[in-house]
């Protein structure tokens, strides 16, 4: 990873996984970085600096350190906009946005309660796994630790949210720059603001995609798992998105001259232990039986058995 265009050297990408959990972590050596014009980055540092567009770096800090990928990112996207021209008081009103607001918007308490909030939900629901049982537990005692709460701030911004988002709900996202330092996110067909502002979609901005960032981390393999193209319609979309799934072992799709009308999809499956004892007396199966459920609406099932008549040397046996 020693360029701004992806190198793609196998050996140094990573998974999905492994970028999200080392992605807070000072794990980059910033000599390894050049910016656009293969000049190492760090000579922006000064200047960067003193226009206060590092946050996580500090006077009188030694240049040969290193950052996490995250930061990463950031310093790309400095130097995207740097190649574009963009004004520099502008940029610091972008640096604003992710990091300063994030900061006196204490936002990794702002998680962490959005975060209970989703646990509570699914507790009353009865849908919570014993994992995050544990986590609703000590919950709490993470929102009353001052401490972790300070030390987040200088981790958890809007740039973290926003990665974070992609990756874990499986949607392309992006930054939209507008005149004045005005920032817009996207996430799916998503457009939103922490702050309140003016803008049209359709008033010339810079696109930024996260696509374009992680491509320097990340195989592209595992990209396109989290990447849904967005000239797709819904349901080119949901098929695409189901395609992906390692479990489908059979997917039909019916379609008339134009429109896709039905998607049949098949999964393999195995009931084992008390379960499947309870199966095989409600519905009378025995060895060899074989049996087809399908749902008619919310009170009828309907069903195909089959017997599978085995003969060996001594006759048949069902």
């Amino acid at each position: 990873m020693n360029t701004h265009t992806p190198t793609k050297d196998p050996e140094e990408l990573i998974t999905l996984s492994e970028f999200r959990e080392f992605m807070f972590k000072q794990i980059v050596p910033i000599s390894d970085l050049k910016d656009f014009d293969g000049e190492p980055i760090e000579k922006q540092f000064p200047f960067w600096r003193r226009k206060k567009l590092l946050p996580f770096y500090t006077k009188g800090k030694h240049l040969d350190f290193e950052v996490s990928f995250i930061q990463m990112i950031w310093l790309r996207i400095l130097d995207t906009l740097r190649s574009l021209s963009y004004p520099i008081n502008d940029i610091e009103k972008v640096a604003d946005y992710f990091f300063k607001d994030a900061y006196f918007n204490n936002l990794p308490q702002q998680n962490i309660e959005y975060n209970k909030a989703l646990l509570e939900e699914k507790k009353g629901k009865g849908s919570l796994s014993d994992e995050e049982h544990l986590l609703l537990k000590n919950i709490d005692s993470f929102l009353a630790d001052e401490q972790l709460l300070y030390v987040l701030k200088f981790d958890i911004n809007y740039l973290s949210n926003l990665i974070g988002h992609c990756i874990s709900t499986s949607l392309e996202a992006a930054i939209l720059i507008y005149s004045k330092g005005r920032v817009v996110e996207q996430l799916g067909q998503t457009i939103f603001s922490h702050n309140e502002i003016d803008f049209d979609i359709n008033e010339p901005h810079i696109k930024l995609s996260l696509k374009y960032y992680l491509q320097e981390f990340i195989d592209d393999e595992e990209l396109q798992r989290i990447i849904m193209p967005q000239i797709l319609n819904d349901d080119e979309k949901y098929i695409l998105k189901e395609l992906r799934n390692d479990n489908i072992k059979e997917l039909i799709i019916k379609k008339n001259e134009r429109d896709i009308v039905r998607v049949d999809i098949s999964y393999d499956s195995v009931i084992s232990g008390d379960k499947a004892k309870e199966i095989k007396r409600i519905l009378g199966l025995r060895n060899y039986d074989e049996i087809t459920l399908s749902t008619r609406d919310e009170n009828n099932i309907s069903f195909k058995k089959r017997t599978k008549i085995i003969k060996n040397k001594n006759g048949l046996i069902k």
